[in-house]
């Protein structure tokens, strides 16, 4: 007959094993959504409802993920994993692509029909049959270039078979290759800046109380002109919170006129034109221009009011 002692010894490597065995299996099923939601942004997005499915004890997914301070309880859990991971776990494959959780570092404007390129990502509108939104991250290794940025434009927003000339005029404007230069400034002052430019479809009006909207033929189908496009930038610097600009320009054949200042618009603006939603909270920084210098001011910036 077996011991109460040796019974209780079995109950308890046999429940440890159990434990532990639990434990080891949530870790690799979060380190495996980590690095799912790192090749597509769907799974990002429902992430928060994916946790408490894989997860039986309780940790800090999120801080992980984005790689933030952990609490003791964490770190050790951490230590460990990393620890059986490098010895029993093989190193998964090298995915080709985009870095997908630093594009998404603030959030996707919206999450309809998303694609994933290598050097941004961007949403397609199902009904204009053209890019949404796109999202770009520069740093000081990877400045925009203006001829790559035209061209990259004109494959995202222009559908194909279409006149571009009706849909991308704007790009084409001494004004938008300004902002395009003011960008590349930026980056060079702050090192990093996340660009998101898109299409607004505002309807056209003779003032009598008459509005419409302009399409095109593309194939055997008609598509809507752009009214205007926008350009929001998220902009970090080293020392300073990340702050917020946006920038509005009409898409007709007129040139623009003025400074690129005067094209300056409040987030909220861009997000009622356009139906998307963006960062919460960011600052708004004052911005000089003086010629190929440029002076940005953090320490006075307004807070923008949140979404």
């Amino acid at each position: 007959m077996t011991e109460p002692r040796n019974i209780a010894k079995y109950v308890f490597f046999g429940t440890t094993g159990f434990v532990f065995g639990a434990f080891m299996q949530q870790q690799i099923s979060i380190k495996n959504l980590y690095e799912a939601i790192n090749r597509d942004p769907y799974l990002y997005n429902i992430r928060q409802k994916l946790y408490p499915v894989l997860s039986t004890f309780p940790t800090d997914h999120e801080a992980r993920l984005w790689s933030r301070p952990l609490g003791l309880k964490d770190k050790i859990s951490q230590l460990l994993m990393s620890t059986l991971f490098k010895y029993f776990v093989p190193k998964p494959l090298e995915q080709p692509g985009a870095n997908i959780l630093d594009l998404l570092k603030y959030g996707l404007p919206s999450s309809a029909n998303l694609l994933v390129h290598r050097d941004y990502i961007m949403s397609r509108g199902s009904a204009t049959n053209s890019a949404s939104w796109l999202c770009e991250h520069f740093c000081a290794d990877s400045l925009p270039v203006e001829d790559q940025q035209l061209s990259r434009y004109e494959d995202v927003f222009v559908p194909r078979k279409a006149n571009s000339a009706a849909i991308g005029t704007v790009f084409k404007h001494p004004m938008w290759q300004e902002l395009e230069r003011y960008v590349s400034l930026l980056v060079q002052e702050c090192g990093s800046v996340y660009a998101y430019t898109g299409p607004i479809f505002m309807p056209k009006t003779n003032g009598r109380e008459q509005y419409w909207q302009e399409y095109i033929e593309c194939g055997n189908n008609a598509i809507p002109v752009p009214s205007h496009y926008f350009k929001v930038l998220i902009v970090e610097q080293s020392d300073e919170e990340p702050s917020m600009e946006a920038f509005i320009l009409r898409n007709e054949e007129t040139e623009s006129v003025g400074e690129l200042c005067d094209y300056r618009v409040c987030i909220q603006d861009v997000e009622t034109q356009a139906g998307l939603r963006f960062g919460k909270g960011l600052q708004s920084p004052k911005v000089a221009l003086n010629m190929d210098n440029i002076e940005i001011d953090f320490t006075h910036a307004s807070v923008s009011e949140p979404i």
